[in-house]
Order: C-alpha cells, then structure tokens, then sequence
C-alpha cells in the first residue's frame, strides 16, 4: 500500500469507523435501557414526525416512560385558580360631586355596616343645591298661601276668577320647582331623612355624607383629610367575603363534563389537608379563541372568612358524566398541548422518539383519557416530554442540528 493512502486512511477513515462502533455501545442515558418500541410504532403509528436526541441531551433529560393502560375513573377536573371577592359584594364608595374630604372615618380592615358613614366632604354644589331647594320651597309656601287668598276673595265675589286662576297656576309652577330641587338632592346622594331635617332646621351646610351600601370589610382606602376628589374617585372599597368566587378555565374537551350546580371542592395552600365546598355557579358562553377554554364562576361560602381574595387554590370538580367507565388514561405529565393539538411521545429506538397526535376526553386527577393516538400496553414519555417538545419546535422552525432532529423523510 502505498504511503500516501496509509495516511488517508489513518487519519479519516479509522477515527469515523471507532465513533461509529462507540455510537452503536451507547445505552440509554436515563437510569436504565429505554422500553421496546410499542406496538404501533411502525411509520404509519408514531406518525411522521420524530425527535432525536444527543446522548448529552438524553442523559441531562432523565427520560422516564408510563404504559397507556385500561382503567376505570370517574371524571374529576382539576384546575388552578385564585380566590376572587364576590362582584356582587364588593362596594365601590365615591362622591358623586367635586369636594373636599373633611373626614374619614374607617381604616383599612375595619368592619362596616349598611348605611354606616364612612367619609364626610364638602362640597359647594351640594351646599348650593340645598340653598336652592329651600329657596324653592319657601316661593311655592307663598305661592300657595297667596292661591289659597286669591279662591277665598273670589268665593266673596271681591276679586275676578282669573286672579284666582293666575295665583293657583303660579302655586303648581312653585311647587314643581321644589320637586325637581329635591329630585336633585336626591341624586346628589342626600336621603330622605336629610331632606326631612333640612324642611325643619330651614338650615345648610355644604357638608355631605358617604355611607356605605353593604356591610364588610374595609379593603382599600383611597382618600384623606384635605383631599380634592372628583365624580371618578373610589374613596374607599368595602366587600362582603362571607361569600367568595373562584374562576376556572375550562378547557374545550372539557365542556361535557362541568354543568351548573354541580359541587365542586377548594384546597388552597394556606389550609393544608382542609378542602371547602362550593357549587359551580355559571359556564360562559363563549370560549376563548387562545386557550380554547371557557371561564367557570365557583360559589364559596366562606363562613369565619378564611379565604381571602389573591388565594391560590386547587379546585377539583366532579364530572357531570363521572359514571365509572373503563377507558384508555396515560399520565397527564406525557400529554403536551403543541399549538392546536395534543400530543404524545413514544419510543421508536435509542434516543428516537416518535410523536403521537392524541385526541383525548376526560381528566381523572394525574390521568387523562386518550380516545384516538395510543393503544393499550404503548410506551409513552412522562419526564422529558417538555424538552421532546421544545426539540420538536426547533426542528420545525429549522433551528436544530443537523441530523438529530426532524421529520423522517
């Protein structure tokens, strides 16, 4: 042989010969040697696609597996979500003209109740829309004093029928006047009492009282001694958490499974091993083009309220169809959502996975039934199935190595 090709031949041939023996002795990277390819996983049963890692990639991912597997749940939702005041409960306390607040008489966290005053203003349009109602009730006492004279006078035959006529006419026009002052009182916030002592005292300030319309707690405080507030300022937010919400998002597959009325049970971080019942309240009309889910509003009755609005809280729910019935289930963790669809890996070879497009039903707590896209006894990715999708999202965009990820040809 002739030197030259020796050379070729140990410097290329030989270091590409031992890579591809050493390649052919990998194992698994993960605790162990990967399962036998299912049953299905021909071209036409994994499907097109595959993910392929390296074996740095296989040994950091710590690939676990499940097996798709008959079983028999009930059907429980199970979804994340926060603790909400009622809307329905929640005040928000505000002028409903300019003014300048002179007191506030509650602090974040106090209990208020219905009708209680919360914060005192004054306000130069209410103290002239008061002076205007006295000035009208005082005309239209004299306009119907002088129509009252001007009937007796006519009754003697000493004045004419017309004067009569004129002073009676001149008494409603006054009267509607004090009408239309007290209507507008009225909207300015004041109550009939008010108005009551006003008639009596024949006295007015420019002051006027914020009251609270329902009994809770004190949540925000916005407002001060000396403040200038407008028609658009929340002084003060009073709720009523001895009922509280939860929303919950329900997703599209979903639906079937959730109808009003059901009970529904809370467990939240704060009280560990404690649950709190509720009922679901309504499903919205309309999903959500994005998350293709709907909003459900649970009901809590939250006595001694415990629950607090910014809780984060697990809520399971009991299907409306969560008749026991046999079905295929795979963990939850081997179920990605890729887009528009589910999906699923399977083991194909070393470090080959292969991508399973699932159309799945029911959630029963950590499983979820797949009703097209895996048979009994398939091998399935639990751990890991995130990174295989993020590999298989690269590979779609062109962004992976060369030879490592992609679809098969």
């Amino acid at each position: 042989m002739r030197p030259f090709v020796r050379r070729v031949i140990q410097a290329v041939l030989l270091p590409r010969i031992a890579f591809l023996s050493a390649m052919l002795g990998l194992g698994v990277s993960c605790g162990g040697e990967a399962p036998p390819a299912s049953p299905g996983d021909s071209a036409t049963g994994a499907g097109s696609e595959t993910v392929t890692l390296t074996p740095a990639q296989a040994a950091n991912a710590g690939i676990a597996f499940a097996t798709a597997e008959s079983r028999a749940e009930a059907g429980v939702l199970e979804a994340t979500a926060q603790i909400e005041p009622a809307a329905d409960r929640v005040a928000k306390i505000g002028s409903r003209v300019p003014g300048r607040v002179v007191d506030v008489r509650v602090s974040v966290g106090d209990r208020v109740s219905t009708g209680q005053t919360v914060v005192v203003l004054d306000s130069p349009e209410v103290g002239q829309a008061k002076a205007d109602y006295l000035s009208a009730l005082a005309t239209a006492t004299l306009a119907r004093e002088t129509a009252h004279r001007e009937r007796q006078l006519f009754e003697r035959r000493v004045s004419a029928e017309r004067e009569w006529r004129e002073a009676e006419a001149e008494a409603t026009r006054a009267e509607a006047a004090v009408q239309a002052a007290e209507n507008r009182l009225h909207a300015l916030g004041l109550e009939d009492a008010e108005l009551a002592a006003l008639r009596t005292e024949r006295h007015y300030t420019a002051t006027m009282l914020l009251k609270t319309p329902l009994s809770g707690v004190v949540a925000e405080r916005n407002a001060a001694s000396g403040q200038m507030v407008e028609p658009m300022h929340a002084l003060l937010t009073v709720m009523d958490l001895r009922q509280v919400w939860t929303v919950v998002d329900v997703y599209e597959q979903n639906i079937r499974q959730v109808q009003v009325g059901q009970d529904v049970q809370v467990a939240t971080a704060a009280y560990p091993g404690e649950t709190f019942a509720g009922k679901v309240a309504s499903i919205g009309a309309v999903i959500e083009p994005a998350s293709r889910s709907v909003k459900m509003r649970v009901v809590l009755p939250n006595p001694g309220e415990r629950l607090k609005p910014g809780m984060f809280a697990t809520v399971y729910v009991k299907g409306a169809l969560a008749t026991t019935t046999p079905g295929l289930f795979v963990p939850s963790a081997a179920v990605q959502r890729d887009g528009q669809r589910m999906i699923a890996f399977v083991p194909v070879r070393e470090r080959v996975f292969g991508v399973r497009v699932l159309r799945i039903g029911e959630q029963a707590g950590e499983w979820v039934e797949v009703l097209e896209g895996l048979r009994p006894g398939d091998s399935v990715v639990t751990t890991g199935a995130f990174l295989l999708k993020s590999e298989l999202r690269k590979s779609e965009l062109g962004e992976g190595d060369d030879g490592e990820k992609g679809r098969k040809p």
